[in-house]
């Protein structure tokens, strides 16, 4: 069973929608998502507000709800809203999307982006922090949490292009200075794989930062795209130690500063990168492979607090 998860950047008010999209095994069970407050059940108890399982089996998606000390609740299957569609949409070794709208006293819930049902919540879900996702999946491809209204498609997600993507995520606000994205991701593939992770402004649709890993010759460049989009040798930066293992799983984190982005990999401080334009609207990032490669994130995680270099190392602590 995989298990994947995604914590916000922000709450998850009435009038978002969050996004999840990946593959299914070829020989699913189950696939379960969860929307809820915490993921570790440390030192709090853990809320579900909406659990959605595709029950492959029984081909039905079963809806509920789990509160601490009285259990899962408002357990709902009922048929497709959509009447000519199966109860359950999903299709064994195909791709899937999982949309959920926050609305005034319901989530409205799309699968493969045909609206499938509601679920009412007994009380509105203001700590909504975490997004899981369990169960038959081979990887998860986009997550995306954005505001329904007004209904903005950023243009770094619009804009096509000859890389493979392998994942992408985009947030409802810009990074602010102090912002952490930390990803656990694992790369696979041949010797010459390679694989980058991309920062863009919405409203461009340009990289700010590169960060491009090459296995083969065991470099690290990062670099930025330029007002033609265009990158040139020019802008990048090679410095420092390779500390990525094909195969082996690792994880990053990006700080987002005043002037540059501070880096660290499993734990310890990697390099820095000085923004060439001040990054007013960076809110998108991609994670692209080259045709060798197999690229997979098993969690993103976004944090906005301070001071930005000591938890930069920490969070990315494996």
């Amino acid at each position: 069973m995989n298990i994947w998860k995604a914590k916000v950047l922000t709450e998850v008010p009435f009038g978002h929608v969050l996004i999840v999209n990946g593959r299914c095994k070829p020989h699913p069970n189950k696939i379960s998502l969860d929307l809820t407050d915490n993921v570790n059940a440390q030192n709090e108890s853990e809320t579900v507000f909406l659990k959605i399982e595709a029950n492959f089996r029984e081909g039905q998606i079963i809806r509920s709800m789990f509160q601490p000390g009285e259990g899962w609740q408002q357990e709902e299957i009922s048929k497709n809203w959509k009447c000519d569609g199966p109860k359950n949409p999903l299709q064994p070794g195909q791709n899937f999307t999982f949309r959920v709208a926050v609305l005034q006293r319901c989530f409205e819930i799309y699968v493969n982006d045909q609206l499938y049902g509601s679920f009412e919540f007994l009380k509105f879900p203001k700590q909504i922090n975490f997004v899981r996702v369990y169960g038959d999946f081979e990887k998860i491809t986009q997550f995306h949490h954005r505001m329904l209204f007004p209904l903005v498609f950023p243009r770094s997600l619009i804009l096509a292009g000859s890389d493979r993507v392998a994942f992408q995520s985009d947030v409802p606000r810009r990074y602010d200075a102090g912002t952490v994205v930390v990803m656990e991701c694992i790369a696979k593939g041949l010797p010459n794989s390679e694989f980058s992770i991309c920062f863009q402004c919405n409203d461009t649709g340009r990289s700010v930062l590169k960060f491009h890993v090459n296995f083969e010759r065991t470099t690290v460049t990062r670099s930025y795209q330029r007002e033609d989009n265009s990158f040139s040798t020019d802008d990048e930066e090679t410095e420092g130690e390779f500390p990525f293992v094909r195969g082996k799983l690792f994880k990053i984190a990006f700080g987002l500063g005043d002037r540059a982005f501070l880096i660290a990999v499993n734990g310890q401080y990697f390099t820095y990168y000085n923004f060439s334009v001040r990054p007013f609207s960076i809110s998108t990032l991609k994670c692209l492979t080259n045709e060798a490669g197999d690229f997979a994130v098993r969690s993103i995680e976004y944090h906005s607090d301070s001071p930005l270099l000591a938890r930069v190392e920490k969070l990315s602590i494996i």
